[in-house]
């Protein structure tokens, strides 16, 4: 990791930590009733001026104080539904984050991807756009809890989005899963997770 230095209040030159961006993405098809995020359901976006306002407060804090000077390791955009950007909203904020601050040659860049709003153009996108490392909120791979968690995939359309993430050259990819849902039975738990382990996350 490259190294940088900031001056400290006593002329002293000071390490500077690291930066971690996180960009939150509100927008979903649909807001499970168990989601405490910052999510709305909005099936069209106001895209364009949603991306101008992301890029206008990159710029803002680039050049605060606690900011200024000090690169990114890792940037994560979560939700929210990010998958359902465009991959030219990702690849612009992306630009613009590398711009202002700077982005570390090895940093991991993530983005949420939920198996309902995804294809194989938009990772071919995302992975064109600069991200490296998808986490696909899968949750469960059993029907009847999908069903319950009011997710919009189901248990072919979860395996589907992750052979679509590798088939689109991403060899970072997480599976998010949820242990102790409502009604969850051990022997259930155990299935979801060994058939989530056999795919090589």
């Amino acid at each position: 990791m490259k190294q940088h230095n900031l001056r400290a209040g006593n002329g002293q030159t000071a390490q500077a930590s690291p930066l971690h961006l996180y960009i939150h993405i509100p927008f979903c098809v649909h807001k499970c009733h168990y989601c405490d995020f910052n999510s709305h359901e909005n099936r069209t976006p106001p895209w364009d001026e949603y991306q101008a306002a992301l890029i206008a407060e990159l710029a803002h804090h680039a050049k605060s104080t606690p900011f200024s000077g000090r690169r990114l390791n890792t940037l994560f955009f979560g939700g929210g539904t990010p998958s359902l950007a465009p991959p030219e909203l990702i690849e612009a904020v992306i630009r613009s984050a590398d711009q202002h601050f700077g982005i570390e040659d090895d940093a991991e860049i993530t983005l949420e991807a939920n198996p309902g709003t995804v294809d194989s153009q938009h990772f071919e996108g995302y992975k064109q756009a600069g991200v490296n490392r998808l986490s696909i909120g899968v949750q469960s791979l059993n029907d009847a809890e999908l069903l319950w968690l009011e997710r919009i995939h189901d248990r072919n359309q979860a395996m589907q989005a992750f052979y679509m993430a590798r088939e689109a050259g991403f060899s970072n990819v997480n599976l998010d899963l949820m242990y102790g849902l409502a009604g969850q039975k051990l022997e259930g738990w155990l299935q979801t997770l060994q058939t989530a382990i056999d795919l090589k996350p």
